[in-house]
């Protein structure tokens, strides 16, 4: 099991600004461990807030471990949801871009 501090740290850590240029959005995250973040997207601007948004654009349900197989390539959106490893309430085009937002290269830490 991943904490849910190290998740964010990475996640922030591979978040690619240049791709989310005029993207302006609010991405819930609801982890199986019980931990709840929202993704303050503000034309290239990331903030990560715990708790929940009154109103995101989506709601993404996973395990802190999907999310990181997710970010790192290790496993396809589709695949995820697919399998019912992944669970989206809202927007999803929101979600499918993820991949592109986050795919800055990691700085090598494993979040775990």
């Amino acid at each position: 099991m991943y904490d849910s501090q190290h998740l964010i740290s990475e996640l922030g850590a591979r978040f690619d600004s240049t791709s989310a240029h005029g993207l302006h959005a609010v991405l819930q995250l609801e982890l199986d461990e019980g931990d709840i973040w929202h993704m303050v997207i503000d034309d290239g601007q990331l903030d990560f807030i715990r708790g929940r948004n009154e109103s995101p654009a989506a709601v993404l349900f996973a395990s802190s471990e999907t999310v990181v197989q997710l970010i790192r390539h290790e496993l396809s959106g589709i695949q995820a949801i697919m399998s019912g490893r992944v669970r989206v309430r809202g927007d999803i085009m929101l979600v499918a871009r993820l991949s592109r937002l986050f795919d800055k290269p990691g700085n090598g830490r494993d979040p775990g």
